[in-house]
């Protein structure tokens, strides 16, 4: 593995565990205000509108890390029947689709950003402006989609050797 390849995965999975870590403290919050209200105590005042838009960062920094693992779903029935070199070329075409498909969701976040912007969208309790988050979120699947054309690289590499992508749970980054 290349020193390119290791801090691609040390930032896919870096930026995947602050995810998570975020889904816990949102968990954490929430456990706290179901006490909160069990007790007849104040809530917290704007927890909703923490989740709202914590929630979307949470589930755009899985897909980085994701796409580098090779999570995507694929159907290797055919390929496998059709031999190593046609599973390979099968590979590189399922990959592409997958590119095209996270270029297209950064574009349209960005997009969306910037209707959210021009619009100054701010959260419903405690009016939070909503755009430095949604940014945050565009350049997550933006970060997905250059992953993924990282993954389409490595599935070109193995297709011209002739050998199908790594197994389910191998990085195709290995």
């Amino acid at each position: 593995m290349t020193q390119t390849e290791r801090a691609i995965d040390r930032a896919c999975d870096t930026i995947a565990t602050l995810g998570f870590l975020g889904l816990v403290f949102i968990a954490f919050l929430t456990m706290i205000d179901v006490a909160l209200r069990y007790l007849n105590l104040a809530r917290f005042e704007g927890l909703k509108d923490l989740t709202e838009i914590a929630f979307a960062v949470v589930v755009a920094s899985c897909f980085p890390a994701g796409l580098k693992k090779g999570n995507a779903v694929t159907v290797n029935l055919l390929g496998k029947a059709l031999g190593d070199r046609p599973h390979a070329w099968l590979d590189v075409i399922g990959a592409s689709f997958m590119l095209v498909l996270f270029a297209l969701f950064a574009w349209q976040f960005t997009e969306l950003t910037l209707r959210f912007q021009e619009a100054g969208r701010t959260t419903s309790t405690l009016e939070w402006n909503t755009a430095p988050v949604w940014w945050i979120v565009s350049g997550l699947m933006t970060a997905a989609a250059l992953v993924q054309l990282w993954v389409v690289g490595a599935a070109l590499q193995a297709a011209f050797k002739g050998v199908p992508r790594p197994s389910d749970g191998e990085s195709m980054l290995e």
